[in-house]
């Protein structure tokens, strides 16, 4: 499937950019979507813009991704800071 990432700012604009970072992904690979380099931590797809205040949108060509968010400490390896999002899909929360 090609999967990519769309943001958001806080309002909720994306500002007209389209999904950035696309990327194909085989059954059972995965692969890591980042907004900046991060020591520790291989990007697959490195979208380039810093740190963001806002949203973000997982876009795949197919129903059936399993999707984690994270924030981590870029300067660091492992991370010093880190912490797991929250994915919401079609308005419901999953996890925790």
């Amino acid at each position: 499937m090609k999967v990519a990432i769309q943001l958001f700012d806080t309002t909720g604009s994306n500002g007209g950019i389209d999904p950035v970072g696309t990327l194909t992904v085989l059954p059972g690979e995965t692969r890591t979507f980042g907004t900046m380099s991060a020591a520790g931590i291989n990007v697959d797809s490195l979208v380039g813009v810093g740190i963001i205040r806002g949203s973000a949108r997982i876009i795949a060509t197919s129903k059936k991704p399993v999707c984690t968010a994270f924030v981590a400490d870029p300067g660091s390896a492992p991370p010093a800071v880190a912490w797991q999002l929250t994915i919401i899909k079609k308005n419901a929360q999953k996890g925790d």
